[in-house]
């Protein structure tokens, strides 16, 4: 598939998220946020960024995880090494628009919270896995959501392995892009942001476009 193929599959995946205006804020989702959501977003303007869309058919190229702290609200990501971004500074961020939406395990309660908290803390600092390996000395931003609520003992689908995701891969190669995925190991599994939006045991309870 050429390269120009690839940019307009991509550009009408988050196309509709520039034709509608933005109804509602972080305030919203906040009364209604627990720990273990997942939120995702979708940055326009980095070529990474524009891969993972492409690859996956999915309009979200980014995932974090949300967690409660005295009352605040908090995100830990992979985005860079592991870090944790106050819920405000994460939906701001430069070339989103403001834009989110929240994914949550249908089946999580108090239980899981304490173990999904402990889990991310532990990961911070974890540098940014450049070559997709699942392990546990980097992380990349959808392995870290898919770990933190497999920590929790929550149901949730296999992910696939590398070498059952041609289409991705393939298209990866194609658009220029930070990862070194002539360094894949076919074998490992991989999880993109699509693999959590798709899994059944996990529902939208929040979008604001």
């Amino acid at each position: 598939m050429k390269k120009k193929n690839i940019l307009l599959i991509a550009l009408g995946i988050f196309g509709v998220m520039k034709a509608n205006d933005l109804r509602k804020g972080v305030g919203d989702y906040e009364s209604s946020a627990q720990t273990g959501d997942l939120i995702f977003q979708t940055q326009i303007g980095r070529t990474q960024a524009l891969a993972i869309q492409a690859s996956t058919l999915s309009p979200y190229n980014h995932v974090g995880v949300v967690v409660e702290e005295k009352g605040n609200f908090y995100v830990y990501e992979a985005n860079g090494p592991v870090k944790k971004t106050s819920l405000k500074k994460y939906v701001d961020r430069r070339g989103t628009g403001s834009r989110f939406v929240v994914y949550r395990h249908k089946d999580i309660d108090k239980k899981h919270h304490i173990r999904i908290t402990r889990y991310v803390k532990n990961q911070i600092g974890k540098p940014y896995d450049s070559y997709l390996r699942w392990s546990n000395g980097a992380m990349y931003c959808s392995e870290l959501a898919y770990k933190a609520l497999g920590s929790a003992k929550l149901d949730l689908e296999e992910p696939n392995k590398i070498k059952d995701l041609t289409f991705a891969v393939t298209v990866g190669k194609i658009i220029p892009n930070g990862y070194k995925l002539n360094s894949l190991k076919l074998d490992d599994y991989v999880v993109a942001p699509s693999h959590l939006t798709r899994d059944r045991n996990i529902r939208k309870v929040y979008q604001n476009w």
